[in-house]
C-alpha cells in the first residue's frame, strides 16, 4: 500500500509551459530536465506528481524572474482546462451550480493529500475555498495564486455578465508582488487570513451560464460521476481511510468518526470492516504518518519541525520518537542518507 502527495493533470503542466513561453522563456531544457516528453504532455489522463509540479513552477519562476506565474497562468485558462468537468460547469443550470461542479469533480484533474477545495454558503455569500497548504515557501505560493486565479477566471467565462468576487482572502502574508492581486481580481484582497478563498454574493451566481443546456448537462454529469466512481473503486478500504486521514492530520477533527463521515459509512460499519481486515483506525493513522514522513523528509523545502507539524504531531520530540520506532534512525539521519544516495 503506497501513499503519494498527490498528482495533477498535464493540462495544467501545458498551461504553465505555455504561460512561460509567452513571457519569452525557452522551456525546452526545463522540459527535458523534468522528463516532460511530448508523448507525456499529449497523453490523455496523464498526470505528474504534486512535488514535481511545484518544483517545475519554482524553476520557471526563477528562470523567468516572474513570481506572478500563478496569476498569469489564469489569463490563458479556459473551461476546457478542467476536461469533462469544464463542460459540466459550462452547461449547468446556474453559475452557482457550475462552480459547485468544479469543486465536486476536482479530483478528476488533481489530488493532494493536504486536502480538497470546497464550496459553501455563508448567509448571503458563497465561498469557493482552496485548502491550506501551509507552511508556505517559495515552492507553493504560486499554487494558491494559480488555484484562486483560475477559479476566478473560469467563473467569468461561465457568466454572460462580468462577475467579480466581493473579496479574496489569502492565508500567507503579502508577498513582494502583492500589488498584482487587486489588479487581477478587481476587488479587495486581504492577506494573513484564516483561509484561501473567493467570496461572491450568492445572488450574483444565480444566472445561467452562457452555454447552459439542461440535456447536455445531465449527459456530462453522468460521465463525470462514472469517472469519479471508477477512481474510487480502484482504492481498497484501507487506502480510502488513509486518503481521508491525510488532510485531517493538522486538524482538530482527526478521528474515526470524522473519517467514517467522509466515507459516508456508519462508524460501527467502518470499525467492523477494518477489524475484518485485521487493522484499525489507530494502526492506519500510524501507517499514514510513517509513509508521509519519508516523503516529506526527502524534500529539502521542509524543516524537521515543519514535517512534524504536517504529520500532526503535538511537538517535534513526539515525531522524533515515532520516526525512530518506524525506521530505526532519527529523521535527521534519514534525511542525510536520502540526500546522500540521491546526489
Amino acid at each position: 500500500m503506497t501513499i503519494t502527495l498527490g498528482d495533477i493533470s498535464v493540462r495544467y503542466v501545458n498551461l504553465m509551459l505555455d504561460t512561460a513561453e509567452n513571457q519569452g522563456l525557452d522551456t525546452s531544457e526545463t522540459e527535458h530536465q523534468f522528463g516532460l516528453t511530448n508523448q507525456l504532455l499529449r497523453q490523455p489522463n496523464a498526470r505528474i506528481s504534486i512535488p514535481k509540479f511545484m518544483r517545475l513552477g519554482h524553476t520557471l519562476i526563477h528562470l523567468g524572474q516572474c513570481p506572478t506565474l500563478g496569476l498569469q497562468m489564469a489569463e490563458q485558462a479556459r473551461l476546457s482546462l478542467m476536461g469533462m468537468t469544464g463542460f459540466s460547469a459550462a452547461s449547468a443550470n446556474s453559475v452557482l451550480q457550475g462552480l459547485s461542479d468544479i469543486v465536486t469533480y476536482e479530483s478528476l484533474s488533481s489530488k493532494n493529500v493536504r486536502g480538497q477545495s470546497s464550496f459553501y454558503q455563508e448567509k448571503n455569500v458563497s465561498v469557493a475555498e482552496f485548502y491550506s497548504i501551509s507552511p508556505y515557501n517559495d515552492f507553493n505560493y504560486f499554487i494558491v495564486d494559480m488555484a484562486l486565479a483560475i477559479e476566478h477566471k473560469l467563473v467569468q467565462q461561465l457568466s454572460a455578465q462580468p462577475l467579480r468576487p466581493m473579496a479574496v482572502q489569502i492565508e500567507f502574508p503579502p508577498p513582494a508582488y502583492a500589488n498584482h492581486y487587486e489588479s487581477f481580481f478587481q476587488c479587495p484582497v486581504k492577506f494573513n487570513q484564516p483561509r484561501n478563498a473567493l467570496v461572491y454574493k450568492t445572488q450574483d451566481l444565480l444566472g445561467r451560464p452562457i452555454l447552459h443546456n439542461p440535456v447536455a448537462y445531465l449527459e456530462v454529469r453522468e460521465v463525470c460521476d462514472a469517472q469519479l466512481a471508477t477512481a474510487r473503486q480502484q482504492l481498497s478500504l484501507q487506502e480510502r481511510v488513509m486518503h481521508e486521514i491525510t488532510p485531517l492530520l493538522q486538524s482538530d477533527n482527526l478521528s474515526l468518526e470524522e473519517v467514517a463521515n467522509r466515507l459516508d459509512l456508519p462508524v460501527w460499519t467502518l470499525r467492523r470492516k477494518l477489524k475484518q481486515e485485521n487493522t484499525g483506525f489507530t494502526a492506519l493513522l500510524d501507517q499514514t504518518r510513517q509513509a508521509l514522513a519519508s516523503i516529506y523528509l526527502k524534500d529539502r523545502q521542509y524543516t524537521l519541525g515543519e514535517v512534524a507539524y504536517l504529520l500532526g504531531f503535538s511537538n517535534p520530540n513526539a515525531f522524533q520518537r515515532a520516526f525512530k520506532r518506524w525506521y530505526g534512525v532519527t529523521p535527521g539521519q534519514f534525511r542525510e542518507h536520502a540526500h546522500g544516495t540521491s546526489d
